[in-house]
């Protein structure tokens, strides 16, 4: 199955919980950090892959699921959907690169 391709800067839903002003505890949203995939450019930004970061009130967590067909810069890459460390999901990726699974 085919998903768009993660990227620098795209949005996590980060499962770690976090407490908003008005006392609400909800999921955190988080965009993974970089340096990602200099050299591989999607939509101009450097594209994720397994290992690649996000930042929470409870620390950087990384991507943990990915693709197993496709490589980027030897490591698996990430798509929308696949999961991360926290429990979370990466929620927005570059819609017009599906990445194979």
């Amino acid at each position: 199955m085919t998903r768009p391709q993660a990227r620098v800067s795209d949005q996590v839903l980060c499962a770690m919980f976090s407490v908003t002003p008005a006392g609400v505890t909800v999921p955190g949203t988080s965009a993974i950090i970089p340096p990602c995939a200099p050299t591989v450019l999607v939509g101009n930004l450097p594209a994720a892959r397994i290992g690649d970061l996000h930042p929470s009130g409870t620390g950087p967590h990384p991507n943990v699921s990915s693709s197993a067909t496709v490589i980027i810069q030897n490591m698996p890459a990430c798509r929308v959907g696949d999961s991360t460390a926290c429990g979370g999901a990466i929620t927005k990726g570059d819609f017009t690169v599906l990445t194979g699974g």
